[in-house]
């Protein structure tokens, strides 16, 4: 009975899904309504994706091409990123997941060797810097 349940569960949750056609990222609903984005929405989606990865990258002067794998939940309680790994959208929003996209993007640039090589220079340059108060009481 409780395999018989899992599976339930499993078929209804996958039923409940759509795929980008490269599969960067798979569209999840909280809810019935609105349950899926029409093809013209998965279609603007995709468009999104690769125009703001593109941006971030150039931007960021990132070296390696961007293509974060993501979830977006649609019927959320509000708007919000949720690590680099889930965009959270009450509804379909363009503007809302282009910002998702951004902020997940940026999570791929943003790995552990560039924080440390910006902490180092943060350190470098507070190190370098002289107070004038400092100077006129020498």
């Amino acid at each position: 009975m409780l395999k018989a349940v899992v599976t339930f569960f499993l078929l209804v949750s996958a039923s409940l899904a759509q795929s980008s056609s490269d599969g960067s990222f798979v569209a999840r609903y909280v809810t019935k309504s609105g349950s899926s984005l029409t093809p013209a929405q998965m279609h603007e989606a995709e468009k999104i994706y690769q125009n703001t990865c593109a941006v971030v990258q150039r931007d960021f002067h990132s070296s390696i091409e961007l293509h974060p794998r993501f979830t977006v939940i649609l019927g959320a309680q509000r708007n919000e990123v949720h690590g680099n790994t889930e965009i959270w959208l009450t509804k379909w929003n363009s503007a809302m997941f282009a910002e998702g996209v951004v902020v997940v993007a940026f999570h791929q640039v943003l790995t552990n060797d560039v924080i440390k090589q910006l902490a180092r220079r943060a350190v470098a340059y507070s190190d370098a810097t002289v107070n004038v108060a400092e100077l006129k009481q020498r």
